[in-house]
């Protein structure tokens, strides 16, 4: 049974704020936080525009800096304070691409430690890419790329498994028990570092083979017992079962190819023009999170993270290719989402438990919040084209992980407005 949702004591995660996430991140208490996720503007000089829900209002923003050093300085603040809120057992992942990523990483290395570096991943979003085109003088960019770091050298993490490959097993799981159906590959028994003094190996004859063996005599004629020994045929040196359906699957290591992007059309998609998979941010999750830990999105776009949170489903795998996971469970929106009054967060706004609140600047009255929401004061309204400053695209979200169960799948709205206590947050 899954332990009880607890309530964050250090933060109210039921409340969804608007603003710039350089003026909310201050207010969080030190140490808070325990696996940040943030998906920055990645420095790509582009102009998106999307036209928006069924009014097909058209938003557009710029992802624009006068050069790299104008980006780090812009981000350099905002990391130091996640910095600061992030737990010495958490994780961040900075998401970015080749625009900056290496500027990125001197700058994190600075901020969090050259030591708590963990990884570099890569996501091959896409197999292939127009940027590669005809008269291009550089290959086609398929992968963007994601840097963990580590608050201290405590901190948690659980290695996830992919499904072995149809190709793996047959050529190394080719033997299938008659009785029972089952595929499995057999092991060796003898013992490493054989007569070794320090190895301290039991020596004795086992089916008529003498030799240094892993286990002692009397755990070897148990497993014969069970039938997980096998000899081919007399005077061979008997070997071990390993049945395919007991084994974890392949580690995951840190090429992630396996995990497409948001298709246009597809039913996850919101129509936010950079918009991630819901399983990249569950697989971040089960990696660094535990259930009731608040997970930090400091950029909030759509709200991929909080809604990943709150569902944090792993599938289970088949019988034949994959080893056995942890059922499927919902997790209660217990979420705070600072996101920014010119970012539509819907998806954040639904991963957060229907009793929340959207709070906008503490001065302003609910009327203006509600303004401020939907455009905010510089914010381009509906067919405009101004160009923002990038700081004002900082947004913040976090949500608490909450092992108790819902019956019904939270879907996140068809329209162009999300609502949390009558509130619209865009």
């Amino acid at each position: 049974m899954s332990p009880a949702h607890k309530p964050s004591s250090l933060l109210d995660t039921r409340v969804i704020y608007c603003g710039d996430n350089l003026d909310q991140l201050p207010k969080l208490p030190d140490n808070c936080i325990d696996l940040i996720y943030i998906d920055p503007p990645f420095n790509s000089n582009r102009n998106y525009e999307v036209f928006w829900g069924e009014t097909k209002e058209k938003r557009s923003f710029d992802d624009r800096h006068t050069s790299t050093q104008a980006y780090i300085d812009f981000m350099r603040p905002r990391c130091e304070q996640l910095a600061r809120v992030l737990k010495g057992t958490g994780s961040f992942y900075y998401h970015c691409d080749w625009h900056a990523s290496h500027y990125v990483k001197v700058m994190l290395d600075q901020l969090l430690g050259e030591e708590n570096f963990v990884n570099e991943i890569i996501w091959k979003r896409q197999s292939s890419h127009n940027d590669a085109k005809q008269g291009s003088k550089h290959l086609g960019r398929v992968h963007d790329t994601i840097l963990l770091y580590a608050g201290g050298k405590d901190y948690f993490f659980e290695h996830q498994y992919r499904p072995y490959d149809e190709s793996y097993i047959e050529d190394f799981y080719r033997h299938v028990e008659p009785e029972t159906g089952r595929r499995y590959r057999l092991g060796d028994l003898t013992a490493p570092g054989g007569g070794a003094p320090s190895k301290g190996n039991p020596h004795y004859e086992f089916m008529g083979v003498t030799r240094y063996w892993r286990y002692s005599e009397e755990n070897m004629h148990e497993l014969l017992k069970q039938g997980r020994i096998v000899q081919t045929k007399p005077g061979k040196v008997p070997a071990y079962k390993r049945y395919l359906d007991e084994g974890k699957g392949v580690p995951l290591g840190t090429v992630w190819d396996d995990i497409g992007p948001v298709q246009g059309m597809g039913d996850e998609s919101l129509g936010y023009p950079t918009q991630k998979p819901l399983k990249l941010l569950e697989r971040i999750i089960e990696i660094s999170s535990r259930p009731n830990d608040i997970v930090l999105d400091a950029f909030c776009g759509c709200g991929t993270a909080l809604v990943a949170a709150r569902k944090n489903s792993i599938a289970s795998g088949s019988e034949s290719t994959s080893p056995p996971r942890r059922a499927a469970s919902w997790r209660n929106a217990c979420a705070i989402s600072v996101s920014s009054t010119r970012t539509r967060s819907s998806g954040a706004s639904d991963a957060a438990s229907s009793s929340a609140i959207c709070r906008g600047p503490k001065k302003s009255s609910a009327r203006s919040r509600r303004s401020n929401s939907r455009t905010g004061p510089s914010s381009p309204s509906a067919g405009s084209r101004t160009k923002p400053r990038s700081a004002t695209w900082a947004s913040t979200a976090a949500s608490i992980r909450c092992p108790r169960s819902r019956r019904k799948a939270a879907k996140r709205p068809a329209s162009s407005t999300s609502w949390t206590s009558g509130i619209p947050c865009r």
